[in-house]
């Protein structure tokens, strides 16, 4: 099974290099790294399987955590939404933002994609035998 939490690690390679491709291609890669963890824990462990589509998935898997009544997975569902926004703008916005926003993007990126991450580490295993 995929660990997609591979991707903060390419994230974190790619950051390395300042330069305005690497940065918004490290941000591409932690929003993944925590979309992904996010996706399979809600299929694999919270039993969401309408979540293994893939039209509409990266909104229902935030709202299926931002709406949930679990503190925790409200929390990761948070990060979840800002991240969107700022990968939306990594991904698709060539004249929007400039560089010094993807950079101060990324340093909070990256520390969010870790509490995220560190979260549903929480969660997997709080859920894990229910």
């Amino acid at each position: 099974m995929y660990d997609f939490k591979e991707f903060y690690g390419i994230g974190e390679e790619l950051s390395q290099t300042n330069d305005e491709a690497h940065i918004r291609s490290a941000i591409n890669r932690d929003y993944y790294a925590l979309f992904g963890e996010s996706r399979k824990y809600l299929v694999e462990v919270r039993g969401k399987k309408y979540l293994t589509t893939r039209n509409g998935v990266h909104t229902k898997v935030c709202n299926a955590l931002r709406f949930s009544k679990d503190p925790s997975e409200k929390y990761v569902g948070d990060i979840l939404f800002n991240l969107k926004k700022v990968r939306g703008h990594a991904d698709y916005d060539w004249n929007e933002k400039n560089i010094d926003y993807f950079k101060k993007s990324l340093f909070q990126t990256r520390n969010d994609v870790q509490n995220g991450l560190e979260s549903l580490e929480y969660l997997n295993r709080k859920y894990a035998n229910t």
